[in-house]
């Protein structure tokens, strides 16, 4: 068996190019296997903000969800498209996982030889999380494949430096932070990777490139000033429901991202080898992390998904390292089936709520004259991409307390009832005038139909 290369030249035409293309068909081929899951409550936001006319949806992001602004925009085209929405609003984020494998194989590429980026970029689309959000009409798939692109163009900004080159890398930091703005954590370790060995900077030159990215990151910064802003007073509606992370949170993250103990054994242990190749890798897979848990002690910011932009980064990291463990290409062709069949039976499909579901019960079920009411009120906005049932129903979700008296029929569209909302005044009025039959759930929504006497 030949021994492989741990560094490639990305001038040289060994077939590298065409090779990166490896991971893109594998991901083609299972995202195109089975049926696609239905949106959940998340997604039905997008699917609804995609929709909309443009007035409605500036007037929504005045009040809420302006860090997703971008990701709503960019959906738009998408959302006239004929078909089914659990695949044409999933559109953009399976475009850009690929981009995402693809890049990871070429930046592996130039960083360690094709191998490494051709395992890198397989890992990468073979990790359940990332599958988990190639999957999902939200920006989390877009987040990380700029995250590629912002490692790429600031490798070359600082080996190849150019005004061109930093305005690439600024422009790209500006997209990753109006996609979502926790994703601007990868920041510090862009500046920690300049002053590595890593990104092949001589040494008399460090100081002068880490000036020129700190201008670049500075025009980042001002272009990402409105919408600081605005996500600023609207960070209580947004992030409420996130809690400080602890010691299990920390020991969960490698089973989270991997999904279950062996993957993660096998992903995180290659990447403890690739570790010590790529200096400039390890810091974009781990200060992110790191750096939110720290933050989160203060002010929560930490949650799996918020943070997946560093998943291709240790993806890349687990190429690397199989390189160099296994010195030939049987045996990384042997070694990547290996973690397929340990990530295959992991459930990637499988999503906190069944919209269509609900929607399917309530359209076989409903009466002439039924009336609905959301607890709490935005349940509205989580459940409109199957809007055809709910659009027969009578909505006493705004009208006054009173007029639940009247009513003989009312579906409860709601999360399970606890005292944060058992005090508010239409679930009061629903209790005191009608008489609540089974309770049916759909992932985390629940549906009960009250009548009038028993």
């Amino acid at each position: 068996m030949t021994a492989l290369p741990l560094r490639g030249d990305p001038g040289r035409a060994d077939g590298g190019t065409a090779l990166a293309a490896v991971p893109v068909v594998a991901f083609l081929v299972l995202f195109l296997h089975g049926p696609a899951p239905p949106l959940w409550r998340d997604e039905s936001v997008s699917a609804l903000a995609a929709r909309m006319p443009l007035a409605e949806l500036f007037e929504l992001l005045g009040d809420l969800d302006a860090v997703h602004a971008l990701s709503y925009l960019i959906l738009r085209p998408f959302a006239v498209l004929g078909g089914p929405p659990e695949l044409v609003l999933r559109l953009p984020s399976m475009l850009a996982f690929t981009v995402a494998a693809y890049g990871l194989a070429v930046l592996g590429r130039r960083l360690a030889g094709t191998v490494a980026g051709v395992a890198g970029g397989l890992i990468y689309a073979l990790t359940p999380i990332a599958l988990r959000y190639a999957w999902e009409a939200r920006s989390y798939a877009l987040v990380s494949a700029v995250a590629v692109l912002a490692f790429w163009l600031l490798a070359e900004a600082v080996e190849r430096p150019s005004r061109w080159r930093y305005a690439g890398y600024a422009a790209s930091v500006a997209l990753l932070g109006w996609l979502h703005l926790y994703a601007l954590l990868l920041v510090p370790a862009h500046l920690v990777v300049v002053r590595t060995r890593g990104m092949l900077v001589p040494a008399h030159l460090v100081v002068a490139r880490t000036r020129a990215v700190l201008v670049a990151l500075a025009g980042a910064g001002a272009a990402l000033v409105p919408l600081v802003i605005v996500a600023a007073g609207q960070r209580e509606a947004q992030v409420f429901w996130l809690k400080r992370p602890g010691w299990a949170e920390v020991a969960a993250f490698p089973l989270e991202v991997a999904g279950g103990l062996w993957p993660a054994v096998a992903l995180f242990g290659l990447a403890l080898v690739g570790a010590a190749r790529a200096p400039s890798v390890t810091w974009w897979a781990v200060l992110p992390v790191a750096l939110s848990f720290a933050i989160s002690q203060v002010q929560p910011v930490y949650h799996p998904r918020y943070v997946l932009f560093c998943v291709p980064a240790l993806a890349l990291l687990a190429g690397i390292g199989l390189a160099r463990v296994v010195r030939s290409w049987p045996g990384v062709a042997a070694s990547v089936v290996a973690f397929c069949l340990l990530t295959l039976p992991v459930p990637v499909h499988e999503r906190p709520d069944d919209l269509r579901g609900l929607a399917d019960v309530l359209a076989a079920e409903q009466r002439r004259g039924d009336a609905v009411l959301f607890v709490p009120r935005r349940f509205r906005l989580f459940v409109a991409v199957y809007a055809e049932p709910y659009e027969k129903l009578t909505d006493l979700t705004p009208r006054p307390p009173a007029e639940l008296a009247g009513a003989g029929r009312v579906w409860l569209v709601s999360p399970r009832i606890g005292a944060r909302y058992a005090a508010g005044e239409h679930y009061q009025a629903l209790r005191r005038g009608l008489t609540p039959g089974q309770t049916r759930t759909f992932g985390t929504i629940h549906l009960t139909l009250y009548t009038r006497g028993h």
